[in-house]
């Protein structure tokens, strides 16, 4: 062997240098280590992917590689190294039908969604499924039973299981039943492809932290260069603590998918800052996700950003770097960011940008005079003297929505301020907000000019609030409904004493507070808005607000009291400020009756570690009703349901979410359908033809749950061992013999999760 030889040379020649020896050695062991991993792949279609790992699912991670397998099932599945079926299992959902084949170097390699087996293989798990009379099983096997060597077929690809299409889902676990990256750890594949970055988030993390003169996370789309690397938009003016997110993806040659980076570095003054890397992982991690994916931007739909930070509470896995937690906190002044994101072919694309840290400054505005067409401002620093550069213009309606950027007609220097015109017609019967930049590239906070003659009166107007929650803390923001001469405060109402807030005037309309800490909300029973204008107004809020924390359990109810959500211990992983809104406006419910009033669960924008006690109280009335359950609203797929409880003494349905969304009661009393069967009623088939029973069966509301309770298919009154796919909603029986020449029939009961029934008879003959 070239390699122990390469040692012996080294070793004699280097008696004298132990160092020398302890680094060639290590070299040669780790060379050893992958040529001991080097796995066949384990289809023959290419090595194309679907999925890679580590990507973010509503789930959580996505824990191995889905194989393409050119959209059908039944190609050849072969064994990765040599050794042996150590597990297999059959169900309706998860893998579906799986194969997990031990190796010699003691990793497990697992096959996912397979049609079926080896005939060995197959014998075996339909051996146990008749003894146990169920499709469902989980069969662990001893080491001799079921050997193969690397190369054999050991299955087949499918579509089993909760599968959105067929493909080969495929996984390399230790020995302590992690999933390990296997195109780093015995897997390869050619990829010349380097990543792609399309944005770029800084997320402030306390009340002293700015981006650009906001206090509001905020995303910059970054530009590619002729060189291939990616570059901030301009020079990003920060201060304080802040963390940084991109939104990026990897691709590989020939396929259209997108797949999750492997690895990313941040450099800052071209010094490694941190990195992260999806290398390992656990199916116990699972929610974690929610804390590697910024998950504010995912709610948010703005998509996945991988946060490239790790606060102190977050839970920690082994994908950042352990020693360093990513947080920038920079001095004043230019600071470099370089950002590579990486394959697991170390392919690298760059991002590249500078920050300039210094707190945003203010200015002052006043209107100089007007002619026929121009009006003039002039706009200078409150304190500093640093002179400004550019300013931005932008125009609001009376009642404080967004109208156009506005092009600066003319400008000119005065010591460290600046006079602008601006075309008269644009800003008439609006209101005016600019924002300076000074020299150094330091941000002002924005400034308002509003023509009086269209405000709204302090007095009388409408103020909405609301409150939103970040990293940073809470933020209360205030919206009058109409643009107001007044100046706007906020404080705290408490038991014994007052808190005043620092707010800030981002928008015409708009007053937003610095970030609060939940714990300053002790205590609390009311926020209060003042108005000051020739005279003070106060408005105050109601406080339905509570704090739970991660060491306790915490009760939050909402204010009418028929909807409660109890946290449990570390339920969420920081102290929050958490309530629930009843909902006006909604999604509409199709094929089911409200019941209650629709609530949306607060604060949304952020993740929960475990999973939340729910229950929502319904009046007498419907007491006498039996298809009565939660529902919580998702996005993609719409009212879904969640498993309740119905305490009818109390009228109270009780379950659990794993995310704060919007829930309500609600009645599903459709049956679920029959849509179509093979064989058909009344239908007539040769017996070597007819081979697989298949029924195509939906739920327009509650849905079936992936189980054996909820179908029962029987032939000729005796139950069958059936299967069920539940994203395509098949079930289906493959004979294994020819069924017996004559009449026979085959009754079909489906249930759907809300109780509702359909049981259909279907009579045909064989012949």
């Amino acid at each position: 062997n070239p390699l122990f030889l390469n040692l012996k040379c080294e070793i004699n020649s280097s008696a004298n240098n132990s160092n020398y020896m302890r680094i060639t050695l290590s070299i040669i062991l780790l060379n050893l280590s992958i040529l001991a991993q080097d796995y066949t792949w384990p289809t023959n279609l290419g090595k194309h992917l679907s999925s890679n790992f580590g990507e973010f699912r509503p789930t959580g991670y996505h824990q191995g590689l889905d194989m393409k397998t050119k959209g059908t099932i039944g190609h050849p599945v072969y064994a990765v190294s040599n050794g042996y079926i150590s597990r297999i299992v059959s169900n309706f959902s998860g893998f579906g039908r799986a194969l997990y084949l031990t190796l010699e170097d003691g990793q497990t390699a697992v096959y996912g969604h397979l049609s079926k087996f080896t005939p060995r293989l197959e014998d075996r798990l339909i051996e146990q499924q008749e003894k146990d009379q169920t499709y469902i099983t989980n069969i662990f096997l001893s080491p001799g039973e079921f050997q193969f060597e690397k190369g054999d077929v050991i299955g087949y690809s499918g579509n089993t299981g909760f599968s959105f299409g067929p493909h080969l889902h495929f996984e390399i676990r230790n020995k302590k039943g992690q999933t390990l990256n296997p195109l780093t750890s015995g897997l390869s594949q050619d990829d010349r492809l380097a990543p792609f970055i399309d944005e770029i988030s800084f997320t402030p993390l306390n009340n002293e932290s700015w981006v650009n003169g906001n206090q509001l996370p905020q995303k910059f789309r970054v530009f590619r260069d002729k060189k291939g690397n990616y570059n901030f938009p301009d020079t990003i003016n920060i201060a304080g603590e802040l963390g940084i997110s991109i939104k990026a993806y990897d691709k590989r040659q020939g396929a259209n998918n997108i797949y999750q980076p492997h690895k990313i570095e941040i450099y800052i003054n071209e010094k490694r800052f941190h990195s992260l890397e999806f290398e390992r992982l656990d199916y116990k991690w699972q929610s974690t996700a929610n804390y590697i994916n910024d998950y504010r931007n995912y709610r948010l739909n703005f998509g996945n950003f991988i946060k490239l930070y790790q606060n102190e509470y977050d839970p920690k896995v082994p994908i950042h770097n352990e020693v360093t937690d990513g947080i920038i906190d920079l001095s004043q002044g230019y600071h470099d960011i370089k950002i590579h994101v990486m394959d697991t072919q170390q392919n690298k694309r760059e991002l590249n940008g500078t920050v300039f840290v210094m707190d945003p400054f203010e200015i002052m505005i006043t209107k100089l005079g007007e002619t026929n067409k121009l009006v003039s401002f002039l706009i200078q620093p409150k304190s500093i003297t640093i002179p400004i550069e550019t300013i931005y213009a932008f125009s609001f309606t009376p009642y404080g929505f967004a109208d156009e950027k506005l092009e600066i007609e003319s400008s000119e220097k005065i010591e460290s301020g600046k006079i602008i015109t601006i075309n008269k017609q644009k800003i008439k019967r609006k209101a005016l907000q600019f924002i300076a930049q000074n020299a150094l590239g330091t941000r002002s906070k924005p400034i308002h000019w509003i023509d009086k003659n269209f405000t709204g009166d302090p007095l009388s107007v409408n103020v909405n609030m609301d409150i939103s929650h970040t990293e940073a803390g809470v933020y209360i923001q205030f919206q009058p409904e109409q643009v107001i001469d007044a100046e706007l405060s906020l404080r705290l109402k408490g038991k014994y004493k007052y808190t005043n807030i620092p707010i800030n005037q981002i928008q015409p309309s708009v007053y937003l507070s610095q970030p609060i800490s939940p714990e300053q909300f002790e205590n609390i029973i009311q926020i209060e808005s003042i108005l000051k204008s020739e005279i003070e107004r106060q408005i105050q809020f109601d406080f339905p607000y509570t704090i739970a924390k991660p060491e306790a359990s915490t009760t939050i109810i909402s204010t009418d009291t028929y909807c409660s959500v109890r946290s449990k211990k570390s339920s969420i992983v920081s102290p929050t400020l958490m309530w629930i809104e009843a909902v006006h406006k909604h999604a509409p419910i199709k094929n089911g009756n409200l019941i209650s009033r629709v609530y949306q669960l607060q604060p949304f924008e952020r993740p929960l570690l475990k999973p939340v006690n729910i229950a929502i109280r319904y009046k007498k009335k419907y007491n006498d009703r039996e298809k009565l359950h939660l529902y919580y609203y998702d996005q993609k797929e719409g009212w879904t349901f969640i498993p309740s409880e119905n305490n009818k003494e109390r009228n109270v349905i009780s379950g659990e979410v794993k995310q704060l969304d919007a829930i309500a009661i609600i009645e599903d009393k459709s049956p679920p359908l029959i849509l179509s069967t093979h064989p058909g009623n009344n239908g007539k088939y040769p017996s070597l033809e007819l081979n697989q029973f298949k029924i195509m069966i939906d739920d327009k509301l509650s849905g079936f749950d992936p189980n054996e309770s909820s179908f029962d298919l029987l032939l000729d009154n005796v139950p069958l061992i059936y299967t069920y796919q539940p994203k395509l909603k098949i079930i289906s029986f493959d004979l294994r013999r020819p069924l017996s020449i004559g009449n026979h029939t085959m009754q079909i009961i489906i249930r759907d999760q809300a109780g509702n029934k359909t049981n259909k008879s279907i009579g045909f003959s064989v012949y």
